[in-house]
């Protein structure tokens, strides 16, 4: 999992509209460093955060302060979204007023939600992305699905880095089209190898992926591209064990 961030030379400064530090978030450390300070999910023109300065992002942010509920049985936490978001890549980290009474309401868990996605530079489609997020996650802030909202800055040492097998545009994309299916899928199940093994379980995503395909592909092409990537995961366990060998097998020199 890696993506960008753009944050501030400050912290818990709302007037701030300058951005020009990039990050490369690509481990817990990095995220922890970058999320110490304000800052944005995307480049802007002159680095100065404007919706009309818009140029890229690669990572979608969503604000979940569970506002909307007053029951703490009903209320999201960051390890619920394992189960919410299967398969799917995603960082979560406490925000400044997690567990702190805010607006009159009670403690509770308060937070943001990272899901990379592939690099978009129209700042309309990053806001369709972040209202289908929001469409099937209605407990995240529908207030907060701009393109140029910013993050204060928090102590993010107690984050969750979920390493998934996709992204989260990947996850709602709701169909496979003619012409992509076969590429696809066979990107899908290398990861999906690669990740869990060739087993039961890697083999029910795979065809849970392959339902999205319009049309459907053959049982024969599905055949061909799970074997092919079963024969790609055998492949790099021979040479896994191979190197183990080497690396292991004493050599005897004359005389010992």
């Amino acid at each position: 999992m890696e993506f960008s961030l753009y944050a501030a030379d400050c912290r818990n400064n709302p007037k701030n509209c300058l951005y020009p530090n990039e990050y490369k978030v690509d481990s817990k450390e990095a995220m922890v460093k970058a999320a110490s300070f304000d800052h944005v999910t995307a480049r802007f023109a002159k680095n100065y955060r404007n919706i009309g300065n818009f140029e890229l992002t690669n990572v979608a942010v969503m604000d979940c302060d569970n506002d909307h509920s007053e029951d703490p049985l009903s209320w999201i936490y960051p390890e619920n979204y394992d189960r919410l978001f299967p398969g799917v890549s995603f960082v979560v980290v406490p925000s400044r007023n997690n567990m702190k009474e805010k607006d009159g309401k009670a403690a509770r868990p308060r937070h943001h939600v990272y899901f990379p996605h592939g690099p978009m530079t129209d700042a309309k489609k990053y806001a369709e992305l972040k209202r289908a997020i929001y469409k099937q996650c209605p407990f995240f802030d529908g207030n907060a699905l701009d393109a140029a909202r910013f993050i204060f800055g928090s102590d993010a040492t107690n984050l969750i880095w979920h390493e998934g097998y996709m992204n989260i545009d990947q996850f709602l994309k709701p169909s496979i089209p003619k012409g992509q299916r076969n590429s696809t899928l066979s990107r899908f199940a290398g990861r999906v190898v690669k990740r869990y093994g060739a087993d039961k379980r890697a083999y029910e995503l795979f065809q849970e992926e392959a339902a999205k395909c319009e049309p459907p592909l053959s049982d024969e092409e599905l055949s061909t591209i799970w074997g092919s990537a079963k024969k790609f995961a055998q492949k790099g366990k021979r040479k896994k064990g191979i190197f183990h060998l080497r690396s292991t097998t004493k050599i005897l020199l004359p005389g010992h």
